[in-house]
Parts: C-alpha cells; sequence; structure tokens
C-alpha cells in the first residue's frame, strides 16, 4: 500500500486517507440519512451520485439532487438530510494543509452552491462535477495504482475549488469562531455528550452560565430551531444508527437513547426518514 494512503471498511462506507490524514474521501450509500446539527470543523465537500438531500447551512436550506455539489466551510453549523436511497461522494479537507499547498497563508472562505452560482462560475462547478465522478470507477474497479489517482483527482477538485470558489476572508474577520460561535459550538458538544439523559432547557442555561432566556434566543438565532427540537433530532439519529446497525428493539432502543415522548418521537423519524424504524428495519434486510 503507498505511504500515507490507507482504506478502512466502515458500513456504508469505503474510506480512503491521503496526505497523512488531511484529506478524506468517503463513499457513502444508505437507505436514509440524517446528521444533526454539529459544528464543521473542516471544509467539506459533497456531490450526490444518486437521490436527493436536504442541507441547512447557517440557517440557510439548500436542496440537493442527483449530479449537485456543495462546499460546506469549517466553521459552519451544518444540518444534513436524506429520506431515501442515496449515494454520495464526501471529501473532507484540513484548511491549514489547503493554505500550505496552495501557498495562500490570509484566511480564506469556501462557498459554493449550485442555486447561487455566476455565469463566470459555471464551467468550473462542472468540471468539478466530472471529476467526483471519475473517482466512482477507481472506487468500483480499484485499478492499479488507484489510490494514486483518487488522490490526483481530489487535488485537482481542490484547485479549481481554490480559484474559482474562494475568496479572502474581510479584513478584521478571524479564521476561528467569533465568541458566540465559540459558545454554540461548546453547547452542540455538550449536547452530543449527553443527549441520552435527561437535558432540560434550564440545566444546560446554568452549566454554560447563561440565563434560560439568553439560553433559547442565542440557541434559536445560531441554528433556526429550538433547544428541545435539536436535542430531539441528535437522538433520533443516534436511534437510527443503532436500528441499523443492531438488532435491540425498538423500545429498548428508545430508552437506550433518551427517547420518552413515543407520540412525538413517532412523527418525527417519520418526517426525517420517510419511514416508520420497522419499515426501515424491513428494508435493510
Amino acid at each position: 500500500m503507498p505511504e500515507g494512503i490507507r482504506t478502512t471498511n466502515v458500513r456504508y462506507e469505503k474510506h480512503y486517507e491521503a496526505q497523512e490524514a488531511r484529506i478524506t474521501v468517503d463513499f457513502v450509500t444508505d437507505h436514509g440519512q440524517y446528521h444533526a446539527a454539529h459544528w464543521q470543523k473542516e471544509l467539506e465537500l459533497i456531490y450526490l451520485l444518486n437521490g436527493n438531500a436536504r442541507i441547512v447551512l447557517d440557517g440557510e436550506t439548500v436542496s440537493l439532487v442527483q449530479g449537485d455539489f456543495i462546499v460546506i466551510d469549517s466553521n459552519h453549523i451544518f444540518e444534513l438530510q436524506c429520506k431515501e436511497n442515496f449515494m454520495q461522494v464526501r471529501v473532507h479537507v484540513d484548511k491549514e494543509f489547503l493554505s500550505m499547498r496552495t501557498g495562500r497563508p490570509d484566511p480564506r472562505i469556501y462557498r459554493c452552491i449550485r442555486e447561487d452560482l455566476e455565469s463566470s462560475q459555471l464551467e468550473a462547478y462542472l468540471r468539478i462535477c466530472d471529476l467526483f465522478k471519475e473517482l466512482v470507477p477507481l472506487y468500483v474497479n480499484e485499478p492499479e495504482g488507484y489510490r494514486l489517482k483518487t488522490e490526483s483527482v481530489v487535488l485537482e477538485i481542490l484547485y479549481h475549488l481554490v480559484r474559482h470558489f474562494s475568496s479572502p476572508a474581510p479584513a478584521g474577520e478571524t479564521a476561528g469562531p467569533v465568541q458566540e460561535q465559540q459558545r454554540i459550538q461548546e453547547i452542540l458538544h455538550y449536547i452530543d455528550q449527553h443527549y441520552a439523559e435527561h437535558i432540560s432547557l434550564e440545566r444546560i442555561a446554568g452549566e454554560f452560565g447563561l440565563s434560560r432566556e439568553y439560553f433559547s434566543r442565542l440557541f434559536h438565532q445560531s441554528l433556526g430551531i429550538t433547544f428541545s427540537q435539536h436535542v430531539n433530532r441528535v437522538r433520533i439519529s443516534h436511534f437510527y444508527h443503532d436500528l441499523v446497525t443492531g438488532d435491540e428493539a425498538v423500545m429498548e432502543l428508545l430508552e437506550k437513547n433518551g427517547l420518552t415522548d413515543y407520540k412525538l418521537f413517532s412523527r418525527m423519524f417519520r418526517e426525517i426518514y420517510g419511514h416508520t424504524p420497522r419499515e426501515i428495519r424491513r428494508i435493510i434486510s
């Protein structure tokens, strides 16, 4: 195996790492998927091979269809939902590594959403889509030297991204999160660690030394949903993972993931995944 690259097989994914793990490539296939709003630490590129997806990026809803490509910049809040079968290619890139490789030490902003494209960007957008398509036969067939070719294709994608879909950060704006963003990041991390417990609004506001009212306002302004909605979505995403990777009874999984309101859970689960838990298990069996 070439130096600096390794492959790992995970359920629904095939994973490559290159450039000392500063670049990763995932091929993801699933019957439905939901990632609750979370803090984006790296630059992420998503190409939709088939299916549909809904992404909420900093409160802005973006719909993706087959053949669409989107960039999620670091230090942003990002939510992903796919109700039906889908296939995606996802590339994660360490922005510090990208800055070093491009010789651009200044903080840069990356943005690429199909609906917002300018005419001057269309050719580069279509070229990036074609490059993502080149990754698929490399993944499926694994020809001689396919890991090297995978890395070279990804580097060309990043070349076009830097040239056509990046710009210097506004003067005075730091590369890291501002104070409120940092606080939201810490709150989301806390929820990820304690989602299975009973987390009241009063408890979590007190954990961060905030009043109940200020916490609610800050959370809603940052994510576009209430604290309780987010906690339930996090719990449901963990429930789904347990549902498709194990054989525990549905009621046991509800208790394990802190889901106590079955009526609310049933409605939210169907809204997110388009099926009931038992239907999901029949689909994947």
